[in-house]
């Protein structure tokens, strides 16, 4: 479900859950991510989090926790967070952590190279 700042969408074999509340400052992934078509499932969800308001009170707290991420998934969350790291720099504070199990280094690499690439506030979180 997507609708007026909020997203609620249940984890499926393929697809992450995912929660965003804009006037909560919340935006959730979580579980696995190879859908078929990416574009299908991430763009939806990647226009109503750009929605967000710069000069919204509070810090947005982006929270990552893939068991698995296929390139395209990868791919259309980077560009998500290169969005939101435009809004950043129009006054939204942001905070990303980015969840990865400590025996899965390619999740671990993977976060290290967002946090190289972006701007915006990055802790890695092993679990």
């Amino acid at each position: 479900m997507i609708q007026d700042g909020k997203i609620e969408i249940k984890e499926a074999d393929d697809t992450p859950a995912v929660l965003f509340d804009a006037a909560g400052n919340v935006l959730k992934f979580s579980g696995p991510s190879f859908p078929e078509n990416a574009p299908d499932f991430y763009n939806p969800i990647i226009a109503e989090v750009c929605k967000i308001d710069p000069k919204s009170e509070g810090t947005l707290v982006i929270e990552l926790d893939f068991s698995i991420l296929s390139s395209a998934s990868n791919k259309l969350i980077y560009e998500m967070l290169v969005k939101l790291e435009k809004i950043m720099y129009l006054g939204k504070k942001m905070l990303v952590k980015w969840y990865y199990e400590g025996f899965d280094e390619d999740m671990q690499d993977e976060g290290i190279g967002y946090k190289a690439n972006l701007k915006i506030d990055f802790e890695l979180c092993e679990k």
